[in-house]
């Protein structure tokens, strides 16, 4: 319990008590009826034997802690009731309820016999003021016992939540057995069909706490993976939308449920793309919109080798040099021998382009004419970005007037 400064029931004078000689046992029967009487359902009776048993573990506190600052209590029982509340069903709200209502029966029981023995009203007053500081305090410890139930078993929950979301994700799949039973522990009905969201693992407490429960979220390797039933796809994905804050989340496709691991192999592809910054910086990336990309990375060390050999002949040049040709090379690819065109995209004199122009083919010989060639320069400039972070890239501005 708090200080014994912060509980004036320890300070009243304990004649108050010789002067009211309370009834323990009818305080208790009139406390239970006060319950009783704000429920709109009976208790059962094991519900009924806890608050008896907290009602008379409480009583016997208040009386004995009054005008005694030096007892201890022990609260245990409160938050043991609070857990036994949680495990019963019952809401925060209502098991707070029982005590309000208990506190009510009792100051109406215990200050009975006021009149009678002439009790002072500020004396009452006090003895009202302590009683409901005492109350708040045991409903505290209850409320304690309470979240710690509800804590252990959310922990409980999400444990299950992600052995299913595993299960989900195994290669080969689950048995459809093994998958349903999985499913059942976890209060999760499996969809027909689904697709998969990626992002990183930061954002996995966030989403837990912040999805609608019929998405499923959890760490998935060294990534959040987000699980979304088909049918409300465009709610889930906007509120996933809207709980990323900065991050990026990489989405695969709709796919049926035996097919859950091909849209998280996906998605986790797209997000790594995501990382070197060439996708852009919408919140959330669609593999249906980058299929060539996921296609041409399918295999991150041959592609990164492919584009190094392939564009090797600008690797040896400063970087500002290096990215004007880069862009000049990629238009050029897109329209062939029109220098105009290139210039007008660029924003440079179709000059500068012919210039550009006569040191790629010094650079790169007859492959930049050759079709089998011009094929391979269009893949190496597609995948390039896609195989170099953000970090080794340049910094440095292109000014349109550099040649």
């Amino acid at each position: 319990m708090t200080k014994a400064s912060a509980q004036p029931w320890r300070r009243l004078d304990a004649s108050v008590l010789t002067r009211l000689e309370p009834d323990t046992a009818a305080i208790a029967s009139a406390a239970m009826d006060q319950v009783r009487a704000g429920l709109r359902a009976p208790l059962d009776d094991r519900t009924v034997a806890n608050v008896q048993t907290t009602l008379d573990v409480a009583l016997d506190a208040f009386f004995t802690e009054i005008g005694h600052p030096d007892i201890t209590t022990d609260c245990e029982v409160y938050r043991a009731q609070g857990r036994a509340q949680h495990t019963a069903g019952r809401s925060l709200e209502e098991m707070l309820g029982f005590y309000q209502s208990a506190a009510l029966g009792v100051w109406r029981q215990l200050t009975s016999a006021a009149p009678a023995v002439d009790l002072p009203t500020q004396a009452i007053v006090e003895l009202g003021e302590a009683l409901f500081a005492f109350i708040a305090e045991l409903s505290a410890a209850a409320a304690d016992g309470y979240a710690e139930a509800r804590s252990q078993a959310a922990r409980a929950g999400q444990a299950r939540r992600d052995r299913l979301l595993g299960l989900l994700l195994t290669e080969p799949a689950a048995a459809p057995d093994i998958l349903d039973d999985a499913a059942n522990q976890a209060a999760w009905v499996l969809p027909g069909r689904l697709a998969i969201a990626v992002t990183g693992a930061d954002a996995a407490p966030r989403l837990l706490d912040r999805m609608p429960g019929r998405v499923l979220v959890g760490r998935h390797h060294d990534l959040t993976a987000v699980v979304m039933p088909a049918d409300r796809l465009e709610w889930y994905l906007g509120r996933l939308r809207d709980l990323l804050c900065d991050e990026q989340a990489g989405v695969g496709p709709v796919v049926p449920l035996r097919s859950a691991v091909l849209s998280a192999r996906r998605a986790s592809a797209l997000w790594r793309l995501t990382r070197t910054g060439a996708l852009g910086d919408s919140a959330l990336v669609h593999t249906t919109e980058h299929g060539i990309d996921l296609l041409l990375t399918a295999d991150p060390e041959l592609a990164t080798e492919f584009a190094e050999e392939v564009l090797a002949p600008l690797a040896g040049l400063p970087e500002p040099a290096r990215q004007r040709l880069t862009a000049t090379l990629t238009a050029w690819l897109a329209r062939p021998d029109q220098p105009q065109a290139i210039g007008d995209e660029l924003h440079v004199h179709v000059q500068t382009v012919r210039y550009r122009i006569r040191q790629l083919r010094t650079l790169f010989g007859g492959t930049i004419d050759d079709p089998a060639g011009r094929f391979a320069l269009a893949i190496a400039l597609r995948i390039d970005p896609l195989v170099t972070t953000c970090s080794e890239r340049d910094v440095h501005p292109l000014r349109p007037d550099d040649r």
